[in-house]
């Protein structure tokens, strides 16, 4: 492997080759279809498992044992932290975020956060966070990270081996899209199907509604929010299983939310940002608005007046 990229924290070098590492070895295998069928588990959140969420989080772990720097990751397979050194670092990771898409084609990935000085739980918070960003494995293998307040896109050549990283303007694009999954409408809070439908509300024909895109992988709907801007959501809802929302707070919603932020967007769980949350378990669920900054305004408001 070779990288175009150094950090300004040289200390995160070695870090970032081996998170590469293992995406490459990830890619790799998705290419050739290996582990897409559901094992025989499920991970420490209660989802089901294909074989290659298993082979990710394998393959993260092997690359990042051999760096000195990582003292502990937590992983969305695992159910603890897994202590690998002494080091000043530690990795949040959601290993294969978007596997059952995968089975059907749509571009998943792995998702990662950098956190220093993170020993328990509540260390994971967007205090300590440092770098957050993405793997896609799409047609191509990406990454979209930022490296503290910069923000980089890589693209790796698979005839060279050989990765491209380049930095992203500052400033994240502003569109009237709308990522969410609109099967839970009914059993949103009441306040959430109001906004929801003002944004979809013509006014009798005088302005264009947003456009409602869904790919139920994360990694490809931030993807898209990243380069052509509007919201990312992930709300609770009124059902089992979902009254705390969905998605993890550690090594989901921190780390894309550490991204877009630096890319002057923001993100909320309706009251506050999800930057300033307080974590209380590795595994803590939460809703989640990512995007552009007027709008994630716009979703706190609408709570606070419904």
């Amino acid at each position: 492997m070779s990288l175009n990229f150094q950090s300004q924290n040289s200390d995160l070098n070695g870090i970032y080759a081996a998170l590469f590492a293992a995406g490459e070895a990830i890619y790799a295998e998705l290419k050739k279809g290996e582990g897409l069928k559901f094992a025989a588990s499920g991970n420490e959140s209660g989802d089901e498992q294909i074989e290659l969420d298993i082979i990710a989080d394998e393959a993260f772990f092997k690359t990042l044992s051999q760096d000195k720097h990582v003292r502990y990751v937590v992983s969305e397979e695992r159910p603890g932290l897994s202590k690998l050194s002494d080091g000043p670092y530690s990795i949040a990771l959601d290993p294969l975020d978007g596997s059952k898409a995968a089975l059907i084609g749509i571009p998943s990935g792995a998702i990662f956060g950098i956190f220093e000085n993170a020993d328990v739980a509540q260390d994971f918070n967007g205090n300590n966070i440092i770098s957050g960003g993405f793997f896609v494995f799409g047609m191509n293998l990406e990454v979209y990270f930022a490296d503290g307040p910069d923000v980089y896109k890589g693209l790796f050549d698979q005839e060279t081996g050989t990765w491209d990283v380049v930095e992203l303007p500052d400033a994240m694009p502003s569109a009237d899209i709308l990522a969410i999954n609109g099967s839970n409408q009914l059993v949103w809070d009441q306040w959430l199907q109001a906004h929801v439908l003002s944004l979809l509300d013509t006014k009798k024909g005088t302005v264009k509604p947003h456009n409602m895109r869904w790919f139920a992988s994360m990694v490809s709907d931030i993807k898209r929010l990243l380069l052509q801007g509007g919201v990312f959501a992930y709300p609770s809802a009124n059902r089992k299983g979902y009254d705390q929302g969905h998605l993890r707070l550690v090594y989901e919603a921190i780390p894309m939310s550490f991204l877009i932020h630096a890319m002057g967007g923001a993100s909320t769980d309706g009251d506050m940002s999800l930057l300033k949350k307080p974590v209380n378990d590795l595994h803590q669920k939460t809703p989640v608005f990512i995007g552009n900054a007027d709008k994630i305004a716009e979703i706190e408001a609408a709570k606070r007046g419904g």
